[in-house]
């Protein structure tokens, strides 16, 4: 596996990739709901959370490449802090080393492509899953599986297990999964800390902008209240005689001048902006959304993972004000749906 991830793998900085043993990594496939990225991994983490048997906060679950994949299949990969945290301290990529391994095609049903070394076997998986186990074990989990076609990359399989005998020429791994490396979240949080230091250099710089801008229309705006005061006075020398000006001067230039019309402000943008912050962190979708003028009222089609999580939602709403009158809920295999209407609750 080593020579094959020097052979397969691109280098970074010089260094080539470094195999994680399967023992170190397990691997599923799971089914979410269509999201964003942030809330596809925390779907995924969930999903993952029922199927380890290790508490959450001491694992690490990261998603898989996993090529030519259903729609909402992922492949994640879950392993321990510890683990994560010394593949992370070293500069050289790292990926689990069923990677190395192509996936067997799956046209004719279920697959495992095999590489056997002595008295260890790496199994990769037609789904895009992998494992390792002991040479004995494995015709015990071959017929456990459902004895799956068995295609045998490293050392022969011998009499007890039927399989294509692929040893002579293996087969290279998918470029998509040497691809992949365990440093990648590592280098896109470093991404994400210059991007905030980037950004909050501009910050500062736009409020150096805005105090500068709003000294420069204090400035002008005491220079027109001057003129106009001045304007003030004499107007109301004629028409007002020994009326004292003060500094109410709103009810006699309300006399003076004629009224403006002030544009009203849109009712919809407000609704909109504050629905969506209380949604912010919530595990929903957006399917279709309409507006009705006359109520200041939102239809919304909210997709979820289930119809729990669609309860929650309308607590969530009731809880910060709102209005909500729900339709008939569906669900499904892949998530719940139901129509909201939403509304303020003071009815504004």
């Amino acid at each position: 596996m080593v020579a094959r991830a020097e052979l397969y793998c691109p280098q970074v900085d010089g260094l080539a990739a470094r195999p994680v043993s399967a023992e170190h990594v397990s691997s599923f496939i799971v089914h979410v709901p269509r999201s964003n990225a942030r809330q596809r991994q925390a779907l995924i983490t969930f999903a993952v959370e029922e199927r380890i048997a290790a508490p959450l906060q001491s694992v690490q679950i990261i998603q898989g490449p996993l090529a030519d994949a259903s729609p909402g299949d992922h492949l994640a990969f879950a392993l321990s802090n510890d683990v994560m945290t010394q593949v992370t301290q070293e500069d050289a990529p790292h990926l689990p080393e069923y990677l190395l391994i192509p996936r067997p095609p799956s046209d004719n049903g279920p697959a495992w492509a095999v590489w056997k070394e002595g008295n260890r076997a790496v199994v990769r998986c037609s789904d895009g899953t992998g494992f390792a186990a002991n040479v004995n074990m494995l015709p015990l989990l071959w017929q456990r599986a459902g004895r799956p076609s068995l295609r045998a990359l490293g050392e022969p399989l011998g009499a007890d297990l039927p399989a294509e005998n692929l040893s002579a020429t293996p087969p290279p791994p998918d470029p998509i999964d040497v691809a992949f490396s365990f440093a990648q979240p590592r280098k896109a949080a470093a991404r994400g800390l210059v991007a905030w230091k980037w950004a909050a250099v501009a910050v500062v710089s736009a409020l150096v902008l805005h105090m500068t801008i709003a000294a420069l229309n204090l400035r002008a705006l005491s220079q027109i209240a001057q003129t106009e005061r001045r304007a003030a006075e004499l107007a109301i020398s004629d028409i007002l005689p020994g009326m004292t000006l003060t500094r109410e001067v709103g009810p006699v230039l309300a006399r003076l001048t004629p009224a403006q019309v002030v544009a009203t402000e849109s009712i919809f943008l407000p609704l909109l902006s504050d629905v969506s912050r209380v949604l912010t962190d919530a595990p929903v979708g957006f399917r279709r959304m309409a507006w009705g003028a006359s109520e200041n009222t939102l239809v919304v089609l909210m997709q979820s993972p289930g119809l729990d999580d669609l309860q929650g939602i309308e607590q969530t709403l009731e809880a910060s004000g709102f209005a909500v009158r729900s339709g008939a809920a569906t669900a499904g295999d892949g998530g719940a749906e139901v129509e909201m209407r939403i509304a303020r609750g003071d009815g504004g």
